[in-house]
């Protein structure tokens, strides 16, 4: 009897022994595998879809989508493109009504320069015991005022940059007078806005209308004088 007692003592303490550690006759720690498993990272593969070069064939189409002029220019910023900009191309692109603000940006996606930036402002630094500022006459006349109803300029100085055509501000005044209402005056005074007309090579004429605080009111660009989309704009009969 106590023989068989001490056999089942020690059978009773090799037995836990035994079962703890059968967790490791597969070469692993218990839990091991399902703890390597739950770590093992998941891979996911991401495929990259290249996005085709915008054409004028892309620009055209958006336009007569009706897609605002500030969403293509985005458009033409980000996107690959392969643009046209022959004379013949450009003459076609005014022709589906593309505004010059679209076609600016064609030519600078084509030449591979980085669009124009606008510097960041600093803020004013100003003196601790500085006065407070105070409104008045003087004040008042550094504000800027409203941007006149293009359809009441009448009157405009006329500025050229072809001083070496002796005849280019006599013709340009013949054009304004058959497709507009303007009258030339010789004075900013007389005038109720500023015409500037640059000669731009292959690009065509840039006209721009200011008013007589230099804020821009009306400007086009083409290969033709574009004095007819003026005397519209102008609201002209």
């Amino acid at each position: 009897m106590k023989f068989a007692g001490s056999l089942f003592l020690l059978f009773s303490l090799l037995y836990p022994m035994r079962t703890g550690r059968g967790a490791e006759w597969n070469g692993l720690p218990g839990g091991a595998q399902d703890g390597n498993a739950k770590d093992s990272p998941q891979k996911n593969v991401e495929q990259k879809v290249e996005k085709r070069p915008l054409t004028n064939h892309d620009i055209v189409e958006m336009v007569n989508a009706g897609i605002a002029d500030t969403t293509i220019v985005l458009d033409i910023q980000n996107s690959p493109t392969a643009f046209d900009t022959s004379p013949q191309a450009l003459l076609f692109l005014q022709r589906a009504a593309v505004s010059q603000t679209v076609v600016d940006a064609m030519l600078i996606a084509a030449s591979g320069k980085p669009a124009p930036t606008a510097a960041p402002s600093t803020p004013p630094v100003t003196a601790p015991d500085a006065a407070p500022t105070k409104s008045g006459p003087a004040a008042d006349a550094k504000i800027k005022a409203p941007k006149p109803d293009l359809h009441k300029i009448r009157n405009v100085i006329l500025e050229m940059d072809w001083a070496d055509d002796e005849t280019a501000r006599a013709r340009a005044m013949v054009s304004l007078h058959k497709h507009t209402c303007l009258n030339i005056v010789d004075t900013l005074d007389k005038a109720d806005a500023k015409l500037t007309w640059t000669n731009q090579g292959l690009m065509g004429v840039d006209l721009h209308l200011y008013s007589k605080d230099d804020q821009e009111l009306w400007s086009r660009r083409a290969f033709y004088v574009p004095v007819k989309a003026l005397g519209e704009a102008l609201g002209c009969e």
